[in-house]
C-alpha cells in the first residue's frame, strides 16, 4: 500500500469513528500518523526521497519491513552498530550499512526505512542483495503486505521471514526477540547457511595458510572462480589443494576442480 493510499485509509477511519473521551487517544495517534504520511507525500512530490549505499563485505543481506517491526533493533543486534530506534514511525530515514562478522566472513547487513517511506526504492535494493530478510512484528502480522511488495518489484529468490518480539506469543517464521537478544545467535547461523558461502584459505607456495581471513566464494565454486576473484596478472598454471575436496593433502588440480568449505589453496602461475 502506497503513501497516498495509507492517507486515504486513515482519513476514512477518522471519518467513521465518533470522537468522544473513549476515542480521544486513538484519534491522537491517527492524527500523528496522518501528519507523518502527509509529510512523506510532500517529499515524494518534490523528489527528495532517495537512498544510496555502496555494497561491501563478502555478501549483502537486506532487512525490509513496515514501520514498528524492529528492523533497526535486529540490525543493531546482528552488527553491533547503533542504528537509531524510536517509538514513532519512520525513525530510520536512510539506508544504513553494517557488518556482521561470522565465522571469518564479513556479511554486509542493510537496515532500511519502513516500506511506507518509499517502497519502490527500497525494494530495488532488495533485488541486488544476496538475501532478503523480511522482519515482521508478531503482534501485527503484516507479512502479506511485504510479500505483495516483493512480488510487484519482481524480486527473485526466496525471502527469509523473521518474526520479532517473540516474547509476544505468535506462530510461524524464525522467531527472535531483539529486546532480550533471544534467538539472535541462531538467526546469525541461519543467515550464514542461507547465503551458501565457501571459505577458502590461500597458502603461498612456501609458507602457511592465513586462517584469519578467508577468501569467500559461492557454494559450487571452482578453482577458476578463486583465480578470477584474485584478479592477478598472468596465466594460471595449476593449483594445490588441501581439505575436503582433495583426495589427498596437496593434490594437484586444474581450474575446474570444485572446492569445498575450508579448503586450503595454493595457485601456481605459469
Amino acid at each position: 500500500m502506497g503513501v497516498e493510499e495509507k492517507i486515504k485509509t486513515i482519513e476514512d477511519e477518522m471519518a467513521r469513528t465518533q470522537y468522544h473521551k473513549g476515542t480521544e487517544h486513538h484519534f491522537g495517534k491517527l492524527r500523528a500518523r496522518l501528519s507523518q504520511l502527509r509529510k512523506l507525500a510532500g517529499q515524494h512530490k518534490k523528489g527528495r526521497v532517495r537512498f544510496s549505499v555502496r555494497k561491501g563485505g563478502d555478501a549483502t543481506v537486506i532487512l525490509i519491513g513496515e514501520s514498528f517491526v524492529g528492523k533497526s533493533s535486529i540490525f543493531n543486534r546482528l552488527t553491533g552498530a547503533h542504528s537509531k530506534i524510536g517509538d514513532h514511525p519512520f525513525t530510520t530515514q536512510k539506508m544504513i550499512p553494517g557488518i556482521m562478522n561470522y565465522k571469518g566472513v564479513q556479511i554486509q547487513v542493510l537496515d532500511t526505512p519502513a516500506l511506507e517511506l518509499s517502497e519502490a526504492e527500497i525494494l530495488s535494493f532488495a533485488s541486488i542483495a544476496d538475501l532478503v530478510v523480511i522482519v515482521c512484528d508478531s503482534s501485527k502480522g503484516n507479512l502479506s503486505n511485504v510479500m505483495e511488495g516483493l512480488e510487484r518489484a519482481k524480486v527473485s529468490g526466496v525471502p527469509f521471514v523473521v518474526i520479532n518480539k517473540c516474547d509476544v506469543e505468535w506462530g510461524g517464521g524464525f522467531c527472535v526477540s531483539a529486546l532480550s537478544g533471544e534467538g539472535i545467535e541462531g538467526l546469525k547461523e541461519d543467515i550464514y547457511s542461507r547465503l551458501r558461502l565457501l571459505r577458502v584459505y590461500l597458502k603461498p607456495k612456501r609458507g602457511e595458510a592465513d586462517r584469519n581471513r578467508p577468501l569467500v566464494v559461492k557454494e559450487g565454486a571452482a578453482v577458476k572462480d578463486v583465480w578470477e576473484k584474485l584478479r592477478l596478472k598472468g596465466e594460471m598454471g595449476y593449483a594445490l589443494v588441501w581439505g575436503n575436496s582433495a583426495k589427498f593433502p596437496g593434490q594437484k588440480v586444474g581450474a575446474d576442480h570444485a572446492l569445498k568449505d575450508g579448503d586450503v589453496l595454493t595457485i601456481v602461475m605459469r
